[in-house]
């Protein structure tokens, strides 16, 4: 055991990733010395473009300069960073004050397979607010395990496989489908039938169906193959006041707040809708478009929330009595989280020495142009697409990214195989988000990292890369395999996949 606990010490995230780094440097060294390139077609202004991408060697004098003046830049522009800052900040003053204790006190009730089937659900409807479900969703998830005496760090795995395996599904449409979707009709119109239109709820039925069939089998998997892992901590009784009035009072205030925001999002009344991007036409791009303010302060909405509605139940029970004792509670998170930050500089690193070099890119190129010159169709040709897009998303785990350049030649592949762009872009997304769960060039897989670190009350429990990988690595396979299922039973069966939306043209 000590053995295996020096190795893991020594070859722990931090480390991985340097050495990933370095053999990504080393892999653009090879790459373009064999000049290794390929053929990246994507539509510009409505017409198909190919362009050829070659390799960036990392060890020229361009990839060292890059190294040396891009280091602060690359970390300031780590997108998780102020996320998850913010996100310790909310949480460490709503621990604090009790709050959150005595709204999931309850739970410790309630059977071990019924928790882990409610946050796999949460999981899945969290999609509709994006990569920002990973941030609120993660480390609430492990508060909660800690007050109702499970392992804080399975509530966070658990949390994690609930994301990123249902971020195809849920109960509604979500920003990112909105994008693919814009994309997909384009990839349509230009080559095969000029009259399709997307739209966004044309995967709806789907979408409920297998959040309705997925969330118990994954929920089942997460409880055979990863719980028995955890031990089964002590019950912390907590010395914090209980104060039912206080319950009250936030709830009050919590309210109000929710109403003001349903104003502020709201378009069409006086003065209402002004963090509303307006130049927009769906009322999902007013919300969540680069430049919509909603988008822009949905982490300082959660934040304020937080702050007040803790404030006002710390006040009461006078768990907080001091504005000097609320003041520090914003900091409680943040005091052990120097190892998240730094897991997340180092990461950063890694991604734009990646993105630099251009490998995933031609990685991608690559596999779409394999899958381009298969002679297959029908439920062979969707298999094949998940598979692929799996590996290209351990590359490139960038959504919009991979599909900018899958889309103009798959959408058009599949539409000639009779498969509808709806189910393709439907198909695309299950996958991308099996791949997500066991890369360590996804943002969020880092994050999920800290978080189990900053979570890890057991000392015996080593947190490393490729261990939480092999961990949950059962759980993916046998998830990807009745994902592969459903999707075919429900192609083969030609259900409608959605409003106005079908699988088979």
């Amino acid at each position: 055991m000590r053995k295996r606990n020096r190795k893991n010490k020594i070859f722990g995230p931090i480390t991985v990733m340097i050495i990933i780094s370095v053999l990504i440097i080393l892999a653009s060294f090879i790459a373009s010395m064999f000049s290794i390139q390929a053929d990246k077609t994507i539509i510009n202004n409505g017409v198909l473009e190919t362009s050829l991408s070659t390799v960036n060697n990392f060890l020229s004098l361009d990839g060292i300069k890059y190294l040396f003046s891009n280091t602060i830049l690359n970390f300031q522009m780590f997108e998780p960073l102020v996320m998850v800052i913010i996100s310790l900040i909310a949480f460490g003053v709503a621990d604090t004050s009790g709050l959150l204790q005595l709204v999931f006190k309850p739970l410790r009730n309630v059977k071990s397979s019924t928790v882990t089937l409610f946050v796999v659900f949460l999981g899945f409807i969290s999609s509709i607010i994006g990569e920002y479900s990973f941030v609120i969703l993660l480390p609430l998830v492990g508060l909660v395990y800690r007050y109702i005496g499970r392992n804080s760090v399975l509530g966070i795995i658990t949390a994690f496989l609930g994301i990123t395996l249902g971020y195809a599904s849920g109960a509604i449409f979500n920003y990112d489908q909105y994008l693919l979707g814009t994309l997909t009709e384009v990839a349509a119109t230009i080559d095969v039938d000029p009259s399709y239109k997307y739209n966004n709820l044309s995967t709806l039925y789907i979408m409920l169906a297998s959040m309705i069939v997925l969330v118990p089998i994954i929920s089942k998997l997460i409880d055979v193959l990863i719980a028995p892992k955890f031990k089964k901590p002590l019950i912390e009784e907590s010395d914090m006041s209980v104060s039912k009035r206080g319950l009250t009072y936030s709830l009050v205030a919590l309210g109000i707040m929710l109403l003001l925001l349903a104003y502020l999002i709201i378009p069409g009344m006086p003065g209402s809708g002004i963090l509303l991007d307006n130049s927009q036409t769906e009322y999902i791009a007013m919300l969540f478009s680069e430049t919509a303010p909603f988008k822009e302060g949905i982490m300082l909405i959660f934040l304020l929330i937080m702050m007040v509605c803790s404030f006002v139940y710390g006040k009461i029970s006078k768990n907080l009595e001091t504005s000097q004792g609320f003041t520090e509670s914003l900091s409680k998170c943040l005091q052990n989280s120097g190892y998240l930050l730094a897991l997340m500089f180092f990461a950063s690193q890694m991604y734009a020495i990646l993105e630099w070099t251009n490998l995933g890119e031609i990685i991608v190129c690559k596999l779409v142009e394999f899958l381009s010159l298969m002679q297959t169709s029908g439920v062979l040709l969707i298999i094949m697409f998940i598979i692929l897009v799996i590996v290209m998303t351990i590359f490139v785990p960038s959504t919009l990214a991979k599909w900018t350049v899958v889309s103009p030649l798959i959408v058009p592949l599949f539409m000639r195989a009779n498969i509808t762009p709806d189910m393709t872009q439907f198909v695309f997304q299950v996958a991308d988000g099996i791949g997500k769960t066991i890369t360590p060039l996804f943002a969020f897989f880092i994050v999920m990292l800290g978080f189990m670190h900053n979570n890890n009350a057991d000392e015996d429990y080593s947190i490393s890369l490729f261990g939480t990988i092999k961990l949950i690595m059962p759980t993916v396979l046998i998830s990807t395999a009745f994902w592969i299922i459903f999707v075919a039973i429900w192609y083969l069966a030609g259900f409608p996949i959605g409003i106005s939306g079908s699988s088979i043209l």
